[in-house]
């Protein structure tokens, strides 16, 4: 009987899909077999296989507004403060009705983020009961930005 070489499992940083892949591989980038996107092979409990100041992002300016066609988005900037060229960004909001009721999540992503420099998002929110929204949830190929740049809760939905 042949020895199976030492697996491990982790997630798209992108999707959340399980990825199976050989111990020797962690820190290598990928693309998953479920959204295509790229992802940075981990083991999950410990550290990152990179330093957390190659993908450093900072969202600001987040409101909620209505585009040209009358469709409720959160929008605001985020910035690549980073030298390093990531490969996707994507934000992700938990959307709330009251305070601790979530009913639904946005997000909005970006390919090729370049250092410096400066989306504007928006994330399209199509539940008519949310009114308020969560932190930003950053993440990129190399995963989750655990230390975002404190912004306040989003709060005060824009006309239905």
């Amino acid at each position: 009987m042949a020895m199976q070489p030492p697996g491990m499992n982790c997630y798209c940083n992108f999707c959340g899909s399980p990825l199976r892949f050989h111990i020797a591989r962690a820190g290598e980038a990928v693309n998953c077999f479920n959204c295509g996107m790229e992802t940075v092979l981990f083991i999950p409990g410990l550290q990152a296989p990179y330093p957390e100041d190659q993908y450093v992002l900072e969202a600001r300016e987040t409101q909620w507004a209505k585009n040209e066609f009358g469709v409720r988005h959160l929008e605001g900037v985020v910035e690549n403060k980073s030298s390093k060229h990531l490969d996707w960004v994507r934000i992700e909001f938990i959307l709330y009705s009251q305070p601790g009721l979530p009913v639904g999540s946005t997000s909005d992503c970006i390919v090729g983020v370049p250092p410096g420099k400066l989306w504007k998002f928006q994330a399209p929110v199509s539940q008519a009961d949310a009114l308020e929204a969560s932190e930003p949830l950053l993440s990129c190929e190399y995963g989750r930005v655990l230390r975002p740049k404190p912004a306040p809760a989003v709060n005060g939905a824009v006309g239905r």
